[in-house]
């Protein structure tokens, strides 16, 4: 991808995110007036704390650390 001159790098996160939702997510970013989100970082933090609360990460990094495999358990099984 070529970076324009002059054009920042959020600019260009920005203008490109909508093309990658869908479904519930590309209807949650369309329900914010224009312009209302210029920094990238700012959709970020909406983004997630939308669709990946704290309380739901949490409980999916405990889910992961805590992963075991039980005995004559074939790993793609577990």
């Amino acid at each position: 991808m070529l970076k324009p001159n002059g054009v920042s790098t959020d600019a260009i996160q920005l203008r490109l995110f909508p093309f990658s939702l869908r479904d519930k997510a590309r209807t949650w970013l369309h329900s914010f007036p224009l312009e209302c989100i210029t920094i990238w970082d700012e959709l970020t933090r909406a983004f997630l704390a939308k669709f990946f609360p704290p309380s739901e990460t949490a409980s999916l990094r405990n889910q992961i650390t805590n992963f075991t495999q039980k005995d004559e358990e074939m790993l793609y099984e577990a």
